[in-house]
């Protein structure tokens, strides 16, 4: 035997390596596209709402109402300084009664990437309606408060917010 015979690898060993190679390559890029494209997914889930989503959140509460601008005030500040904690109040200007409270109350953050803040509903026996939140903004924006009160009525009050900085990308 010379010693060339001793470097040479039998022939299944030579498959079942390449078969191992092969594996771990494969395996290797299933898990490193993700890393790669980590940017542009953040970037895609950070974008902001369309106004055909916007609209789309609108009309499945209104359906097909038009809203009454007056019943319904919106108090936060017209600066947001923290855009990671925006305090936001809604208080109903009417009062309310067994005979005249709210059902259901939603809050939007119109250009977030999701625009629906939080929802609300109540009884005739909470006997007050209202809410108090912090949001957190991506940008400056509108804010929008619709209220569908028991005699299917639909209040809202909307104001516009500025910040100093996006508040979901931190």
């Amino acid at each position: 035997m010379t010693s060339s015979n001793h470097l040479v690898a039998p022939a299944h060993l030579v498959k079942r390596r390449q078969l191992l190679i092969a594996t771990a390559l494969g395996l290797s890029t299933t898990f490193l596209p993700p890393a790669l494209r980590a940017q542009s997914a953040i970037n895609e889930l950070l974008r902001p709402a369309t106004a055909a989503e916007v609209k789309a959140i609108l009309d499945d509460f209104t359906q097909g109402q038009s809203p009454i601008t007056t019943g319904l005030k919106l108090d936060m500040p017209v600066l947001g300084d923290n855009p990671a904690a925006v305090p936001v109040k809604v208080v109903f200007d009417e009062s309310i009664t067994p005979e005249n409270f709210c059902e259901e109350l939603i809050i939007l953050a119109e250009s977030n990437p999701k625009p629906l803040a939080c929802r609300f509903q109540f009884t005739a026996l909470a006997g007050t309606t209202e809410v108090a939140v912090r949001l957190r903004l991506i940008e400056s924006q509108n804010i929008r408060a619709l209220a569908r009160m028991n005699d299917g009525r639909i209040l809202m009050a909307q104001r516009h917010i500025t910040v100093t900085a996006g508040g979901c990308g931190m």
